[in-house]
């Protein structure tokens, strides 16, 4: 054998768990090496340094300011001790060596280098470290002290569940991401050496054989180069050649362990050493070629590359491919998409699913006004319009209550009514959770992990969605937990939870998440209560006899109903219906009636209240959109003033720097000139009186108005565009910028329309749906009366169409990267690799390789190679993010040297609502 034998192995030996007779090759190497052989007698005669004793070891004793008050753990060359810190008063960890491996120079010099290695890592994947010291010949490290099990312990007990698999290994590519980007890699990744807290988080420890690169590498590197480091079935095949290892090489361990958690079984396995490594060197693990591991096989399979080069180049890659598989959206949505939304994805492509950006379906063409002094602390008077209906003479009065620059993602109310419990975004920063008590105390951050507040519960819980994200239009998912109010580590309970409510002894939770005959509402949490195809804003009455929830068509739009669900029955009544938009909802402090944001036509919602019959008792509107959040007991209304925007952002070619082109306050652009001069987008902002469809020098002058419609895509002349307009129904026309000219396309069929390109002057690919049906991609032209198939129903993603007009590239809902040839579809063919949430905007000049992006922000934009599957980091774009809320559309440059892309974004002001009525001082 080459190199030097893991401690792994060699505590297996000490112990006898091994026998020197089942691995000729290590009694070899073990007869020829000085460093093994007294490694291993140290471990041998040292039974607490191998972990075999049950005696107290240190425990009872201090090093330094640290008294060792219980072992909990053991190793190959040292102990972990639960310590209490009386500087500070706090539990802590302390890891020993054993008194021998302590007298070893290079043992000393790599436990320095493990804790210098994992301080220089702040991330909440990797094991926090307090401090590295020595008392005498006994050198320790000290680090936060986490209550949970090793990922062995967990993986012995049987396969994990792939979501929670998924969930584990984004979390150990986030940590390796922060531990590479310092420098340090790993190089010894493998299921003991990871750490799941009781919440859920996992840890990465031991950093005792990590290799520092950069200017700290001389001083911290404990290892000789050419040594075989790491563990026999998890060291990658450089390592176990004692070549160099990289950042990569922990990919491969990480691979290996993600393959373990799914199967229950090791990657590389073996009775010895030697056998392990040659599995490494040699072999293909059981499972990745025959679909036994799904749509993590190509995954894992990519990780578990031989060559590094072929392997995911960064861990914060292998990260967001896996978050990928968590969040996989559904089916999109059949049939038409009526009113602003369709042009949006018309414009944009399906990219809504990273979205949900409020009402766009105004069909009067309303725009939204960017004012962000519609509601002041004057008041604003309750005012016809907002449904038509008869007023009660009540007056809105607000009291402001956030004052900086961001937005207000959801609010509840305290019990007591004296404060809102707030999560939003501000200044640009993350999401974080605040309290504001409104009779005066300020603001402050509540220790909670940034998520969106779900509600708090009578006696002072706080339940919280962790990871909240967009899944598909306005449907958005995350992780159910519940915490004190006051701060503390939270309790999850469940996956892939849209929305929550405590019942009113704040013993059970009502939840609402994907099921059914599409989204379901459970109470309590786990118990099928109502179905419908989208659900959302469920809230439980003050009696606990019901829940009231809004129903829309689907996640895509948000037109619906307030509906009430008995409790004992599960039946809902309608008891107002025919909204526009309806967001928001909450019951009265009575349980006599419900209030919600809503608005008849166009996209202001303003407040409605309504008795239990449908009859509205009070609305209240203004300039741009209030949307309700919460009612307190009191009767005060929590709302937020929200201003809603997309701005078009444009690098032009040669450019540094982006700059906003937009008209006005949604600009959508569509496609861009193969050499980045011209861009091709749609107006829905005020500057419209209807929709337009425009062209633009990226380089300065005039927009010119081509028509109506939202564009799809710009012919190579850069003189034509395909658009799709409502005019008496839904029609595709070709705008001619010269002649002023306006075709039309036979759409047949197809009612739903999601994409579009050119294929040359007078051919189109389509992907749209029929009535009723699920979206495919079409073939059709100018000359042709209606278009012709080109895939079955459901397999559609927006995609592009090579330079010379033969294939058309998409990504499918399961991540493959499909190559069609458009007068061959029976030749489709998938490219090496997953692409889950990307999207592909553009093929590369050449036709050989094709741009594909992220969904979310940061947009980071890869080149792929259509023959090989092989990617290339090719760009990374950071919108601004203030009040950022998703990324639409992003197109390219054939060179990708230029591009332009919009962008939603929301601006809150949170308030308290007080109704008054002539002659009441108190609340309504």
């Amino acid at each position: 054998m080459k190199g030097c034998i893991a401690e792994d192995d060699l505590l297996d030996l000490a112990r006898g768990a091994r026998a020197l007779g089942d691995a000729p090759d290590v009694e070899a190497h073990l007869s020829e090496c000085a460093a093994c052989s007294a490694v291993l007698a140290i471990l041998t005669s040292d039974s607490s340094a191998a972990g075999g004793g049950d005696g107290p070891g240190l425990a009872g004793r201090s090093l330094g300011p640290y008294r060792l008050d219980a072992r909990i753990g053991a190793g190959a060359m040292g102990e972990v001790y639960r310590a209490w810190d009386a500087r500070l008063d706090r539990h802590v960890a302390v890891k020993v060596l054993s008194p021998r491996a302590s007298r070893s120079p290079e043992q000393a010099r790599r436990l320095v280098a493990e804790g210098r290695a994992a301080a220089a890592i702040a991330h909440p994947n990797v094991v926090t470290i307090h401090d590295v010291g020595s008392e005498g010949d006994q050198h320790f490290i000290v680090s936060e002290l986490y209550e949970g099990e090793s990922l062995r312990s967990r993986i012995d007990r049987g396969p994990i569940p792939r979501k929670e698999a998924f969930r584990l290994g984004v979390q150990l590519a986030r940590g390796l991401a922060a531990a590479h980007a310092q420098g340090v890699v790993h190089r010894d990744l493998k299921p003991t050496n990871l750490l799941i807290t009781a919440t859920g988080t996992l840890k990465i420890l031991d950093f005792g054989l990590a290799k520092i690169t950069g200017d700290r590498a001389r001083d911290l590197d404990a290892t000789e180069p050419g040594a075989v480091l790491g563990t026999a079935g998890y060291l990658a095949p450089e390592q176990a050649r004692g070549e160099v290892a990289d950042a990569r090489s922990d990919l491969f361990a990480t691979g290996a362990i993600l393959y373990e958690m799914l199967c229950g079984r090791r990657a590389f396995d073996g009775a010895t050493f030697a056998e392990r490594v040659s599995a490494v060197l040699r072999d293909t693990p059981a499972g990745l070629a025959d679909g036994s591991l799904g749509e993590a096989a190509p995954i894992v399979a990519r990780c578990l590359r031989k060559d590094p080069r072929e392997r995911f180049q960064s861990a914060e890659d292998l990260a967001w491919v896996l978050e990928g598989l968590i969040r996989r959206p559904a089916a999109a949505p059949t049939g038409p998409v009526i009113g602003r939304r369709t042009l949006l994805l018309a414009a944009g492509g399906a990219a809504l699913g990273s979205l949900a950006l409020g009402r766009l379906t105004a069909p009067s063409g309303v725009g939204f006004v960017g004012a962000s002094t519609g509601v002041g602390s004057g008041g604003v008077r309750g005012a016809p319009g907002v449904g038509g209906a008869p007023l009660s003479g009540g007056r809105a009065v607000y009291q402001q209550l956030s004052y900086r620059h961001g937005r207000v993602t959801s609010a509840r109310f305290t019990r007591d009514a004296g404060s809102v419990v707030h999560s939003a975004s501000w200044d640009g920063l993350p999401a974080a959770v605040f309290t504001t008590r409104i009779g005066g105390g300020g603001t402050r951050l509540l220790d909670l992990p940034s998520s969106q507040v779900l509600s708090v519960s009578s006696h002072g819980e706080v339940a919280i969605s962790i990871g909240h994200r967009f899944v598909e239009g306005f449907h958005a998912a995350g992780r159910l937990a519940v915490a004190p109010l006051e701060g503390g580590e939270p309790r999850v309970l469940a996956e892939d939870i849209q929305e929550a409510d405590h019942t009113p002894d704040g013993r059970e939770l009502a939840v609402i998440r994907r099921g059914g005959k599409g989204f379901r509402v459970e109470l309590p949490l786990g118990r099928p209560l109502f179905e419908a195809a989208w659900v959302s804003h469920a809230r439980v009455s003050p009696d606990g006899a019901e829940v009231a929830c809004l129903v829309h068509p689907s996640s895509y739009d948000d037109r619906g109903d307030v509906v009430i669900v008995a409790r004992a029955t599960g039946k809902g009544r309608v008891v107002s219906e025919g909204w526009s938009s309806v967001v928001g909802l909450a019951w009265s402090p009575a349980g006599d009636g419900l209030w919600f944001s809503a608005a008849r036509d166009g996209a202001n919602n303003g407040v409605v209240a309504i008795d239990r019959e449908g009859r509205e008792t009070f609305a209240a509107e203004t300039t741009g959109r209030l949307r309700l959040h919460d009612v307190a007991s009191d009767g005060r209304v929590a709302v937020t003033h929200d201003t809603w925007s997309m701005p078009l952002r444009v690098r032009p070619p040669g450019a540094v720097a982006e700059i906003d082109v937009s008209l006005s306050d949604v600009s959508i652009v569509a496609d861009m000139s193969e050499d980045g001069r011209t861009i091709v987008f749609g107006e829905l902002g005020d500057v419209e009186s209807s929709r337009g469809c425009y062209l633009r020098s990226t380089l300065g002058g005039q927009a010119v108005r081509l028509g109506d419609g939202g564009p799809l895509a710009l012919a190579m002349d850069g003189e034509r565009v395909l658009a799709l307009a409502m005019d008496g129904g839904w029609h595709l026309y070709v705008y001619s910028k010269s002649s002023g000219a306006r075709v039309t396309v036979p759409l047949g069929p197809i009612a739903d329309v999601g994409w579009g390109a050119w294929r040359d002057a007078r051919r189109f690919v389509l992907g749209g749906a029929e009535e009723g049906r699920s979206r495919r991609l079409w073939h059709t032209s100018l000359d042709a009366k209606a278009p012709s198939p080109l895939t079955e129903e459901g397999l559609f993603g927006r995609g592009a169409v090579s330079p010379d007009g033969e294939r058309v590239v998409f990504i499918a809902k399961d991540g493959r990267l499909l190559v069609l040839p458009i007068d061959a579809p029976s030749g489709m063919r998938a490219v090496p690799g997953v692409f889950l949430d990307e999207v592909v905007c553009g093929f590369r000049a050449g036709g050989e390789e094709v741009f594909v992006r992220s969904r979310t922000a940061p947009i980071r934009i890869r080149r792929v190679a259509l023959a090989t599957g092989k990617s290339v980091p090719h760009l990374e774009i950071t919108p601004p993010t203030l009040g950022l809320k998703g990324v639409d559309s992003v197109v390219l440059s054939a060179a990708g040297d230029a591009y332009a892309y919009s962008h939603g974004r929301e601006l809150s002001r949170l308030y308290a609502m007080t109704v008054r009525h002539a002659g009441a001082e108190r609340p309504r």
